[in-house]
């Protein structure tokens, strides 16, 4: 039995294949072998062809730590603007409902 994938839209494939490339690119900066990677990781040197190709099965926990391992920062360039964002979101969601419902629109049709 084959696993089926999501659809994704283009713009979410195409940043994939440039984080990928990203990684790629730190990890040879960093004179970084794909074993090595791979060995930090706790994967496959398979799985770490296939992130740096920007393959939608990789686990996002996986390419998040890829590139924290090759020095690409996430969401922000250090761990105080990280801490900034993290704040500003927590902020933001205290203030929001817990549950996203739409509200229930009743049509006047009695003409």
């Amino acid at each position: 039995m084959t696993k089926e994938s999501l659809p994704l839209s283009s713009s979410t494939l195409s940043v994939l294949k440039t984080l990928g490339a990203m990684i790629k690119a730190a990890r040879l900066e960093r004179g970084m072998s794909q074993a090595e990677l791979s060995e930090r990781l706790g994967v496959s040197r398979y799985t770490v062809i296939a992130l740096e190709k920007g393959e939608p099965k990789v686990g996002v926990g996986t390419v998040f730590e890829a590139a924290t391992v090759v020095g690409i920062p996430l969401l922000a360039s250090d761990q105080h603007e990280f801490n900034k964002l993290a704040t500003t979101v927590a902020n933001l969601t205290s203030i929001l409902p817990e549950r996203g419902r739409r509200k229930k629109v009743t049509l006047d049709d009695d003409f």
